[in-house]
Order: structure tokens, then C-alpha cells, then sequence
């Protein structure tokens, strides 16, 4: 873990506090010098596609730059992190089974799309409605007897998730709404059972990355601009809630001892009832996220003691096109699930652009 929190730090392009800023909101907006930098230092994108900086990204490039840049700028940043925790942006951790969780100090904006308005109403109204506003998790863990692919298949195959996850058994499950080429993308709904509360759904996009080798994997999830999933499924009934997860993303890596080394976050909004806050449920509930990691390190494991059993080579369950950078959609891919072939008006990736603004405010 240690050599990791080592690494050099990335440009500081996120959320600043600022001395004597209380109680006012303080924002910062990402431009195109930080985000050439980002890409400059690990790209997860071709040469073509940085090099093409008036096209609209991507949903699958869009979310997998945030992902890098909250996990690499922010969470593996000492500068953004604090020397010490609880000095910085991040939380006093918790940890049990080899796990760490630590929720960021400040909060920021995740709901509804129809909650966002303009960015210049909302900082200077007090009136003006406003998204809600959460901490950010991030964490971290091991995983033994298992290869990074493993790892990544636990996460990223959300259909079969319904078989070993407790939140998600005897409630409706998962429904794969599509495999989008034209944002290189997979979205899914996905109900949680929460008794003896009402169900939590949620409709996301999910994406993914990966070196050849697959000794470097990510998986990534986001409940925003997914107006268009809702297309393909009705909402569950009431009381089932609309629940919202703003950037969930899983960045696995091969250890040189062999095992793998998972750094994660998510921006889980569940819209619980007044008065309890989003604090008071990570410090309630952190040790159900502990079980359900546990439960995914024993899913990994499973999943590679079947393919040596049955004499199969390592592979993803996710077709290609979907995984590795610069590979064309392929609609034979036996990895596909639901291909979309209709039309699509193009999808404006959260966290890019002027919107960046208003995505990442910060309450202080």
C-alpha cells in the first residue's frame, strides 16, 4: 500500500479549500492544460482521440478520466490526501480485514440530473434549489489467490451479480438495458435490497479499461446523464427509490508478490429521510461495505479456481470493443449482451467541459 501512496502526485486539479473561504462555496473548474496533463501521465485514451480536443468525448472516456483523476489526483495524492488523515480533504479511516475506507471531509454534488441548474444561480442564491450533497468514499484492499482478471470479472459481470451478492438477492436483480457503440458503453439497472427500507434502484452507465496483459483493469460505474437509459425500463414500482451512484470506479493491479491491489471509490447518494446524513450512514453501515469486499475477494477466488479446474485460459467477460482503447465496436463479439442498434442522440459525459464546475463544488 505504501509504495503506492508514494507515487509521484498528478497536477492538483480538484477541490481546494482556501484560507478564510468558510462558509462560502469553493469551486474550481478543470481546464484543458489539467486534463492534457492527466492524459500525459497514464492515458487511458488513444493519440487520435487526445489529439482530437474539439470532439465530444465519449460516456467510456469521460468517466474513466474522472476515475483516474479522483483516484491518482485526489486519493493517492498526499498533497490533496493530508500528510496525516483528518488533516487534509479525507476523514479519520476505518478498517477491518485488511480493508480501509475513509470518506472525504468535505461534500459534493450528486442527484438527479433534474437537480443541477445553472452553476451561477446556485453559488450566489441561497434560495436556488440544489443537488444533494455527499462525501466521496475511497478505499482500499488485497486480494490473495487471484489474478487481476478475477478481480475485474467479480466487479464488472453485474448479471451474474444476483448469484453471491446479499444486497442484491430476492429483490428484482440486474437488467442489462444495452451495449451503447456509440459511447462505447454498457448501461444496466440495478435494484439493492435495503429491508426493511424500500429498494434502492439505480440506472447506470458502467465502463471499462485495461492493459493487453490485463495485469491493469478498471471498472466503472455512474447513475449520471442516464436519462436516456430510462428508455429501456421502467422504474421499479414504489416504494422502491431512485437511488444515485455519481462515480463508482475499481482500479485493479497485479502485485509483485502475485496477489492484486485494488483502489476504489464510489458517490453513493441513497437518499435516506431527514435527519439522517450521509456521514451518519458511512460510519453506521461501513462495516456492511467491509463484508460485501469480503464477499468479493471470495467471488474472485472462486472464479479462478474454476477456470484452472476446467483448464481455461484467463479471459474477460467483457467483449473487446468495450475494454481496450482504440478497438471498433464489434457487434459479433460473443461478449456483447444486448446490442443497440437504434438511433442515440450523443450523451454529454458528467465531469468534462464547462458542467465540471458545478459537478465538483465542495461545501466547507
Amino acid at each position: 500500500i505504501e509504495p503506492i501512496l508514494a507515487a509521484a502526485p498528478l497536477p492538483e486539479c480538484g477541490v481546494h479549500l482556501e484560507a478564510g473561504a468558510a462558509p462560502l462555496l469553493v469551486m474550481a473548474r478543470r481546464s484543458a492544460l489539467v486534463v492534457a496533463a492527466l492524459l500525459a501521465s497514464g492515458s487511458l485514451l488513444t493519440e487520435a482521440e487526445q489529439d482530437d480536443e474539439e470532439s465530444t468525448m465519449t460516456i467510456r472516456e469521460g468517466l474513466l478520466i474522472e476515475a483516474k483523476h479522483r483516484l491518482n489526483g485526489w486519493f493517492l495524492n498526499q498533497s490533496w490526501r493530508g500528510k496525516e488523515f483528518g488533516t487534509g480533504n479525507l476523514d479519520y479511516p476505518k478498517e477491518a480485514h485488511g480493508i480501509q475506507l475513509v470518506i472525504t471531509r468535505g461534500h459534493y454534488y450528486c442527484d438527479s440530473e433534474s437537480k443541477f441548474g445553472a452553476v451561477e444561480v446556485m453559488e450566489v442564491d441561497p434560495e436556488a434549489a440544489k443537488p444533494d450533497s455527499i462525501p466521496i468514499t475511497f478505499g482500499r484492499f488485497d486480494v490473495e489467490n487471484a489474478d487481476v482478471v478475477d478481480v475485474f470479472n467479480a466487479l464488472a459481470d453485474t448479471q451474474t451479480q444476483a448469484q453471491w451478492d446479499d444486497l442484491i438477492k430476492g429483490g428484482p436483480g440486474v437488467t442489462i438495458l444495452g451495449d451503447f457503440p456509440a459511447e462505447k458503453a454498457r448501461g444496466a439497472a440495478v435494484s439493492f435490497v435495503a429491508h426493511p427500507f424500500p429498494d434502492r434502484q439505480v440506472f447506470q452507465w458502467q465502463v471499462y479499461n485495461s492493459s493487453k496483459n490485463m495485469d491493469d483493469m478498471w471498472v466503472v460505474f455512474s447513475t449520471r446523464r442516464n436519462e436516456f437509459l430510462h428508455k429501456f425500463l421502467e422504474k421499479e414500482a414504489w416504494p422502491a427509490m431512485q437511488a444515485h451512484n455519481c462515480l463508482g470506479a475499481y482500479h485493479v493491479m497485479k502485485l509483485d508478490n502475485g496477489n492484486c491491489h485494488v483502489v476504489y471509490t464510489t458517490m453513493v447518494n441513497p437518499h435516506a429521510p431527514w435527519p439522517i446524513t450521509p456521514k451518519f450512514i458511512f460510519n453506521l453501515a461501513w462495516t456492511k461495505t467491509a463484508d460485501y469486499i469480503v464477499t468479493v475477494r471470495h467471488r474472485a477466488q472462486l472464479l479462478k479456481k474454476q477456470r484452472l479446474e476446467q483448464n481455461q485460459p484467463a479471459k474477460s467477460v467483457i467483449p473487446d470493443w468495450l475494454l481496450y482503447d482504440g478497438v471498433a465496436p464489434n457487434k459479433s463479439d460473443p461478449g456483447n449482451i444486448k446490442w443497440y442498434d437504434g438511433e442515440m442522440t450523443k450523451v454529454t459525459p458528467p465531469y468534462t467541459g464547462p458542467d465540471y464546475v458545478s459537478d465538483v463544488i465542495q461545501f466547507v
